[in-house]
C-alpha cells in the first residue's frame, strides 16, 4: 500500500496533527509501505512524531520528506529513530534546513543502519562536521547503494578521504557530489585517492571543470568501467541515435536509477553482473515503469533482449552498446545453429 500526502498548495499543508494521527495509524497496523509526506511544509515537531512511529513501525520502506521545514532537531529526531530500524529502505529528506549537528547526526546514523539503501539529503547543509561523518559512514557501510549528496556544501578539504572511503565501500553504486564547493585540486585529490572503485555512476554536475581535468576523467572513466556525470561543464555525449524503444527505456532508467539500482542489485544473488531478461522486467515493474505486461512484453521484444541482460552497463547508460552487442550475440548464435 502506498500513502501520498504530497501537497505543494497554501491551502493544502497535513499539518502537525494530520501527521499525528497518521503515525498512531501507522504504530499500530502494517500494510502501508511507502510514505509520502513532500512539500507539506512540515517543521520539527512534525519529525519528531515522524521518529516516535518509525521506532515501532517495522512495515514501512520508503519515507519521503523533501521539501519541508526540518532543521537540525527534526534531522536528529529521525536519524536517533532509524538507528535502531533497519526497514525503512529508501529515505528522502531533500530541501529541507538541515545544518551541521543534523547532518552529523544522519551520517552517525548511515554508519550503524544496515536497512538503507537509498538516500537523499541534496540541498542541504553537510558542513565540515556533517561532512566528515558521512565520510566515515561511507566506509563503514555495507548496505547503501545510491547516496545522493548533491548541493550539500561538502568542504573540499574533505576530498581526500571522501576518496579513501569511496575506495574502500564496495556496495555503494552512485553518489552524487554536484554543486558542491569543489575546486578543480579538490577533484585532483578527490580522484588520487579513489584507486579502485565499485562505482557505477559518480556525479559531478555543476563543478567547473578545466580540459585538462575533464580529459583525465574520461580516462580514469575507461579504466574504472564508471561514468561520470559532468552536467553543465561536459558529458558524455551518445554515440548514435538510439530507437524509440530504447530511447524510451533509457528515460525511465535515468529518472529511476535510485529505485532500479538496488532492485536489480538484489535480484543478482549470483553476483554475475547479468539478470536474465524475465528478471529485469521484473525490476523495472517494481520500480514503477507503468505498462502492462503485454506492452512490456513489446517493448522488450523491440530491443531484442534474447540473452542475459548486463545491468551494470545498462544502469551506466550504455543501453544502446549494450543491445548492439546482445543483437550480435543473438545473430552468432543463430548462425551456428542453422549451420550445425
Amino acid at each position: 500500500a502506498v500513502v501520498s500526502t504530497q501537497s505543494t498548495g497554501e491551502d493544502n499543508k497535513i499539518g502537525l496533527r494530520g501527521v499525528a494521527n497518521l503515525c498512531d495509524v501507522l504504530s499500530e497496523h502494517s500494510y502501508v509501505k511507502h510514505l509520502n509526506l513532500a512539500g507539506n511544509g512540515l517543521t520539527d515537531p512534525t519529525a519528531v512524531v515522524l521518529g516516535e512511529m518509525l521506532k515501532v513501525n517495522y512495515t514501512l520502506t520508503c519515507l519521503i520528506v523533501r521539501q519541508n521545514q526540518f532543521s537540525c532537531n527534526g534531522a536528529q529526531a529521525i536519524a536517533g529513530a532509524l538507528l535502531s530500524n533497519d526497514s525503512l529502505n529508501e529515505l528522502d529528506i531533500s530541501w529541507n534546513k538541515i545544518r551541521s549537528k543534523g547532518s552529523e547526526a544522519l551520517g552517525k546514523m548511515v554508519a550503524s543502519n544496515s536497512g538503507l539503501i537509498s538516500l537523499n539529503v541534496s540541498f542541504n547543509g553537510l558542513d565540515a562536521l556533517g561532512a566528515a561523518a558521512f565520510v566515515k559512514a561511507i566506509k563503514t557501510n555495507s548496505q547503501l547503494v545510491n547516496l545522493d549528496l548533491i548541493n550539500t556544501r561538502i568542504p573540499g578539504s574533505e576530498c581526500k578521504e571522501l576518496g579513501k572511503a569511496l575506495a574502500a565501500n564496495t556496495t555503494l553504486k552512485i553518489i552524487k557530489l554536484g554543486n558542491n564547493p569543489f575546486k578543480e585540486p579538490d577533484i585532483e585529490i578527490l580522484f588520487h585517492g579513489l584507486t579502485t572503485t565499485s562505482l557505477y555512476i559518480i556525479g559531478l554536475e555543476d563543478i567547473p571543470l578545466s580540459k585538462g581535468l575533464y580529459e583525465r576523467l574520461q580516462e580514469f572513466e575507461r579504466e574504472q568501467r564508471v561514468v561520470i556525470h559532468y552536467g553543465k561543464s561536459g558529458g558524455n555525449q551518445r554515440s548514435r541515435p538510439m530507437t524509440s524503444s530504447a530511447l524510451r527505456l533509457d528515460e525511465f532508467i535515468t529518472t529511476n536509477l535510485s529505485k532500479l539500482a538496488p532492485l536489480v542489485l538484489a535480484k543478482d544473488k549470483d553476483k554475475t553482473g547479468q539478470l536474465t531478461v524475465t528478471e529485469f522486467k521484473e525490476c523495472l515493474q517494481e520500480a514503477g515503469l507503468r505498462l502492462r505486461q503485454n506492452e512490456l512484453n513489446r517493448l522488450v521484444d523491440k530491443l531484442n533482449l534474447k540473452d542475459q541482460v548486463p545491468h551494470k552497463e545498462i544502469l551506466m547508460g550504455k543501453i544502446p552498446s549494450v543491445l548492439e552487442r546482445m543483437r550480435n550475440s543473438a545473430k552468432r548464435k543463430q548462425v551456428t545453429t542453422e549451420s550445425s
